[in-house]
């Protein structure tokens, strides 16, 4: 699958890191979906065409990382999951969904678009 062909959709409560996450996935050649919190990801994730992967932050607000990923899950049963946090360790949770990857925040944009292509390389 061509990068211009796999819609990416970005959970990121915080503004700053969202653009920044949007900006080098875009440069890189992927349709971009973008969710500033839990709940506005869930509504995107109605769509049944909506996305090939999910990059989404963890602790949020509304709706957790969790949840989305879940929810992302049910609609889309094989989507892969990228978790980008700084709390690593509530991905240890029973109800997160495996498989997924994760990256640590902070993270530089080159790991981020080498596991979006590692990942959609299965896609």
């Amino acid at each position: 699958m061509r990068s211009h062909d796999v819609r990416i959709l970005v959970v990121e409560d915080d503004t700053i890191i969202r653009s920044l996450i949007v900006e080098a996935l875009s440069d890189a050649g992927f349709q971009i979906l973008e969710a500033s919190g839990g709940e506005q990801a869930i509504r995107l994730l109605h769509d049944p065409d909506s996305v090939d992967l999910v990059v989404t932050d963890l602790n949020m607000p509304d709706v957790d990382g969790v949840a989305v990923a879940i929810e992302a899950r049910a609609r889309h049963v094989d989507v892969p999951v990228i978790f980008v946090t700084a709390r690593t360790d509530l991905l240890d949770h029973p109800r997160t969904p495996l498989p997924h990857s994760r990256l640590a925040k902070p993270f530089r944009l080159s790991a981020l678009r080498q596991a979006v292509e590692e990942l959609i390389l299965n896609l």
